[in-house]
């Protein structure tokens, strides 16, 4: 009996110096526990209720309704006068789109209206000034981006404009007859539109 107990006493010290080394050394051990033996029950069957699995999401198709009709490798970009927005098509697919201020068109004393029609881009500039002068005054805007498409009507950024961009405000708060973009979107365009891309304006 004596040697048996002094085997337990042993082996309990030991285990118990394992124990406070693994817990001192940071060492996250897997813990053995003496459990006494229980008797066996059986489990009891659970309803498994089938999770549902969703459809996977069609990819996302760059094409735009605005885009329609746009010949394939033909650069474009639209504008509605109506909506105040922009979209630049590459055949059918949208590159960007974007909210804008066109013309101050129910001014009666000027024609500040933005023009109708399909026109081209003239013209690349950076950082230059758009002057010019009407009987309300005379104006002298430094832009950063600067793409004419009929006669001094053209795309530019509007740091000076204080409304947001695609607000009925434009009719007596717009331009000049330019298309007023953020600087983000010009900077976009200016990089991708070659001098001679078609550019439309609807109503």
């Amino acid at each position: 009996m004596t040697n048996l107990r002094r085997v337990a006493a042993i082996a309990g010290a030991a285990a118990i110096l394992m124990a406070m080394v693994g817990c001192s050394a940071g060492v996250r051990a897997h813990a053995v526990a003496v459990v006494s033996p229980t008797p066996m029950t059986t489990p009891t069957p659970m309803a498994v209720t089938p999770t549902p699995v969703a459809a996977p999401s069609p990819p996302p198709v760059p094409v735009s309704a605005a885009c329609a009709g746009t010949p394939a490798g033909t650069k474009h970009i639209y504008v509605s006068i109506a909506q105040q927005h922009l979209w630049a098509c590459d055949g059918v697919t949208l590159l960007t789109e974007s909210a804008v201020t066109t013309g101050a068109s129910a001014l009666k004393n000027v024609h500040d209206a933005t023009p109708t029609g399909t026109f081209h881009i003239i013209n690349k500039v950076r950082n230059t000034v758009l002057a010019g002068h009407d009987v309300n005054g005379s104006w002298n805007d430094h832009v950063a981006y600067w793409m004419p498409f009929s006669g001094g009507d053209g795309f530019h950024d509007s740091p000076w404009q204080t409304f947001p961009l695609g607000s009925p405000l434009y009719t007596t708060q717009g331009s000049h007859g330019c298309v007023h973009l953020p600087l983000d979107v010009i900077a976009s365009l200016f990089a991708w539109t070659p001098v001679g891309t078609a550019v439309t304006i609807r109503a």
